[in-house]
């Protein structure tokens, strides 16, 4: 495995420099696997800690890592992307070669026990040997929703920002998140979709290859789509106050269509 995500960090890189930050490939479907830890409170009183550009209350916030990237399949022209490629990049963990992505997402705003507005959603890069995210930390064991959690997902290298944005339901232009069963129901297994857009004026390595406008929606063309199936599971400490909140994990298919 290391061997195969060393050949991987090559072809990424175009070397064996260690901190080198992945390129993505232009004009071609992608297909992302995204692990996530996250509070949800139906009373929008959250509070993200340690992290600037999270500031305020909010009903939905988390961390988040990726542990592959595959080359995707259009499966509906500028609706779906599947998976069934080639891998592009792979987490091989800590000691690993491959380096690693994580990110964190936050200022959702609930607005039913289905549905969501706002968001935004940013990401990291992590060299070779740098602080690397555990399987025990992505369970909510030995990560609790605390500032030195946020800092081990936000410490490396600003990739790129995205926004969550409409699309999901075509009869409400301020519906960005829609799901299938209420987000704060623990040990439900839920699915909820949503479109993002590239934040341009937040520019990173990968702004410019995940700004490409593929998808169609009955609001104009968004750059991402994302389906999250999450279920309770978080550490104890996740579903922590303030009351009502409820700790979940996910797992997130994201797939965009390069520039």
């Amino acid at each position: 495995m290391k061997e195969t995500a060393f050949r991987t960090f090559l072809l990424l890189c175009g070397s064996a420099a260690v901190g080198c930050t992945p390129t993505l490939p232009s004009n071609e479907p992608l297909y992302f696997a995204v692990v996530n830890l996250e509070q949800v409170n139906q009373a929008n009183n959250l509070a993200v800690p340690g992290y600037a550009p999270a500031s305020g209350q909010q009903g939905n916030w988390g961390v988040f890592n990726i542990p592959q990237i595959q080359h995707g399949v259009v499966v509906t022209p500028n609706g779906e992307i599947g998976a069934g490629g080639t891998t592009f990049f792979v987490d091989d963990g800590p000691g690993g070669s491959a380096g690693q992505v994580t990110g964190i997402f936050y200022g959702i705003q609930i607005t039913s026990p289905t549905t969501s507005t706002g968001g935004t959603i940013d990401f990291f890069w992590h060299p070779a040997n740098a602080s690397y995210v555990t399987a025990s930390c992505l369970s909510g064991v030995t990560c609790a929703p605390d500032a030195p959690t946020v800092a081990l997902f936000t410490s490396g290298t600003f990739l790129a920002r995205v926004k969550l944005a409409s699309g999901v339901d075509s009869g409400n232009a301020m519906t960005f998140t829609k799901s299938d069963s209420p987000f704060t129901s623990p040990g439900v297994i839920g699915h909820s979709s949503s479109f993002a857009d590239v934040d341009t004026t937040a520019s990173g390595p990968w702004t410019a290859a995940l700004d490409g406008n593929w998808f169609t929606t009955s609001f104009g063309t968004r750059d991402i789509r994302l389906l999250m199936v999450f279920t309770g599971g978080a550490g104890p400490s996740w579903s922590g106050g303030p009351a009502g909140t409820v700790g979940l994990r996910s797992n997130d298919p994201l797939r965009v269509f390069t520039h």
